[in-house]
């Protein structure tokens, strides 16, 4: 476990166990507990005073398992999805919970270390000049989470215009690209489903008279932002269905070439077959077994069959 500690000066203590909490928390704004575990948030809860009850049902799909508003705390959880190793999509359960002047924020990774850079800073010359209120951490939030949805989705459609380029050079087409996209569709859902939580409890929190001004304006703003970023991954979702509609075309109309070449060669075959099985009957009757050239016209007979419909597909643009 990882607990990460900020005071109203702005310092930032680490910590690997719980034994090394100070004993004076009047100055402590910020507590961010990182891999941690139900004892662990036990200990926190009994220190703080908190209540931790939406950290055990954060899997439920109600509204009321993800936001928790009391009369002297605020806590609310959604799903943060993130690119792992080998280019594959995760999602992991990042909650907060805001009780008087300090923020707690649980997570089993630290979400902090997906969020660019440039992002972060710029966010946080926002509020350089204010003080580290919950007011502020929630301002922070709701500014770089919608960033992060709007750069994931952005991530995908790159990934969804590469395979578009990948395709229009290729010429054949393989389950491994159908792969792909699956696996693209399956990380936009995820991105979809997280943003469609945060969106949510946005709009609670805007409901709520806990919030200032200052973050009810900026939760309007994001929510409008959300709503463009919205139609991107729903365009998204469109763009994978037409590629996977497109792949499959190609691969049935080669599948359908390659049958139609298999049905001419059948036929082709078929009729020299035929030839050869009359005269291998060796009945005693048979006129050509007379015949002084009867070998060399059965020979003949037997290309004829063979070339005749090569040339009769051939006309009809068969091949």
């Amino acid at each position: 476990m990882t607990i990460e500690l900020l005071d109203k000066d702005k310092n930032i203590t680490m910590l690997k166990s719980i034994d090394e909490m100070p004993k004076n928390l009047s100055n402590i704004r910020s507590v961010q507990i990182i891999n941690y575990s139900k004892e662990d948030v036990l200990i926190f809860e009994k220190l703080f005073e908190i209540d931790t009850a939406i950290l055990s049902n954060s899997e439920d799909i109600e509204i009321s398992s993800h936001y928790l508003e009391k009369e002297n705390q605020l806590a609310f959880n959604f799903s943060f999805p993130y690119f792992s190793d080998h280019n594959k999509m995760d999602e992991v359960i990042i909650s907060f919970i805001l009780k008087e002047k300090i923020m707690f924020s649980f997570m089993d990774i630290n979400f902090e270390k997906f969020i660019p850079e440039i992002k972060k800073q710029e966010h946080f010359d926002k509020i350089k000049d204010q003080p580290f209120i919950t007011d502020t951490f929630l301002l922070l939030m709701i500014g770089i989470i919608p960033d992060y949805f709007a750069d994931l989705t952005e991530v995908i459609s790159k990934n969804i215009k590469t395979i578009y380029g990948g395709l229009l050079k290729e010429n054949n087409f393989s389950e491994q690209r159908l792969n792909e996209i699956t696996a693209l569709k399956f990380n936009n859902l995820l991105v979809k489903e997280s943003m469609n939580e945060f969106r949510r409890i946005l709009h609670l929190l805007r409901k709520s008279p806990k919030p200032s001004p200052e973050i009810i304006d900026a939760i309007l703003l994001e929510l409008s932002d959300l709503t463009v970023v919205n139609e991107y991954v729903e365009n998204n979702f469109e763009r994978l269905d037409d590629l996977k509609d497109y792949i499959s075309t190609r691969i049935d109309l080669e599948q359908n070439k390659i049958f139609k070449t298999l049905t001419i060669i059948t036929m082709c075959i078929s009729l020299p077959m035929l030839v050869a099985g009359i005269y291998g009957m060796n009945f005693k009757n048979m006129p050509e077994l007379e015949l002084e050239y009867g070998y060399f016209y059965a020979i003949v007979l037997i290309i004829v069959c063979f070339v005749g419909p090569l040339i009769w597909f051939k006309r009809k643009r068969w091949l």
